[in-house]
């Protein structure tokens, strides 16, 4: 692989994890106002759902294919903090996957008429909880793309 093939996929892999990133970031603003405003909550929370649809997950999957196609030109394919940071976002995906439907619900539930409050309360503190679970994973794999640090 040359060197700007390779420069130029570091830029993406380093931009679209940044839109990724960014994303998440946001979310528990939304995430906040959806709490406190019922009336409009699950407008607000379609709206979470787009951003991860069409901003936050093409961001992330793109970050992995570029992350990987780098991996394999340069990297030893034993490197710890690759690996490790491989492993996280395994886990990232699965959480992604899950996190997705009963994102789904939340919002139906919010949608309805007389929506019973206590299941979306329940809803809220596990998807926020989970919110919180992807964004500092993310966090640290933003940590071990930068620092590099030799776990073994």
């Amino acid at each position: 692989m040359t060197t700007e093939i390779y420069l130029s996929l570091k830029w993406l892999h380093v931009a679209s994890a940044c839109i990724g990133f960014g994303s998440n970031v946001t979310h528990i603003f939304w995430l906040l106002a959806a709490n406190a405003d019922p009336v409009h909550g699950s407008n607000i929370l379609r709206l979470i759902k787009k951003i991860d649809d069409r901003l936050a997950v093409p961001a992330y999957v793109v970050t992995t294919i570029c992350g990987a196609a780098m991996w394999l030109s340069l990297w030893p394919t034993n490197t710890p903090w690759i690996v490790v940071s491989l492993v996280i976002t395994l886990v990232l995906a699965a959480m992604g996957t899950v996190y997705g439907p009963f994102m789904k619900r939340w919002i139906r539930l919010t949608a309805e008429p007389q929506p019973d409050l206590q299941q979306i309360a329940g809803l809220s503190r596990l998807l926020t909880t989970a919110w919180i679970g992807i964004t500092v994973s993310v966090f640290g794999v933003l940590y071990l793309m930068i620092w590099k640090p030799l776990l073994w």
